[in-house]
């Protein structure tokens, strides 16, 4: 089995840590690779962000079809390019944030998202009303650091985020937290034992999915949604 995580910006900061914490969980017989955009944005943080990613996303997903790779893992939260690439794609192709949210309702009532940057909490209830589980995301926030700022600093960083995931479970009653960033690569473990909860991994959760999915020999329906070309793409 072939595995891609695409992360979907213009920078290779994040391939490395991505790539060692995530083949500790894989199958010994699973093949992963991890690749960047060579144009776009370097983070993503906003619509017009996302609106630059999602033609390169596109393209890398139809490049890792063409070379045989058997699903694409999308390493953002916002899933840029996500439907898109499921039209003209073959094979599985998941968002970080669909499949993560998805799974966290599987373990709890309630569930709270913290990302990055104060509109955080805007955005990921716009995505939860799409995605149609509004009603059972009680508290969405984001950490006062950019997206590229992360790395630098990652006890700040788990500090920040150790005073959200409290206010969650304290004032908002979240029994489970997703981690709303691939930024956040590695952290979940810790904390998910500091709190006795469950903290999604966005990006683990949704390599272990997509790696189940092709094994299991699941694909997106292209009944109705996914079969809409109507001029043939190269």
């Amino acid at each position: 089995m072939k595995l891609l995580v695409l992360n979907p910006v213009s920078t290779e900061i994040w391939d490395e840590v991505t790539s060692n914490y995530v083949r500790r969980y894989l199958e010994p017989s699973t093949s992963l690779e991890i690749r960047s955009l060579r144009e776009g944005p370097e983070a993503i943080e906003s619509e017009y962000d996302k609106a630059l990613a999602e033609r390169y996303v596109v393209e890398e997903v139809m490049r890792a079809e063409r070379e045989k790779f058997d699903a694409v893992v999308i390493n953002c939260f916002d899933d840029p390019g996500l439907h898109a690439s499921r039209e003209v794609a073959s094979i599985p192709v998941f968002g970080i944030g669909e499949t993560s949210l998805y799974y966290a309702l599987m373990l709890g009532e309630c569930i709270a998202v913290i990302s990055t940057g104060k509109y955080a909490s805007i955005s990921y209830r716009k995505k939860a009303r799409e995605l149609g589980i509004e009603s059972r995301l009680v508290y969405s926030a984001g950490i006062e650091l950019p997206v590229l700022e992360l790395k630098k600093d990652p006890r700040r960083v788990k500090e920040l985020l150790h005073g959200e995931i409290e206010r969650a479970i304290n004032d908002h009653k979240a029994e489970v937290v997703v981690l709303g960033c691939g930024g956040f690569i590695g952290m979940a473990e810790e904390l998910s034992k500091s709190f006795k909860i469950p903290i999604i991994d966005p990006t683990l959760v949704t390599v272990k999915v997509a790696e189940a999915s092709v094994k299991m020999g699941y694909r997106h329906s292209k009944l109705f949604l996914f079969d809409r070309m109507e001029t043939p793409h190269v």
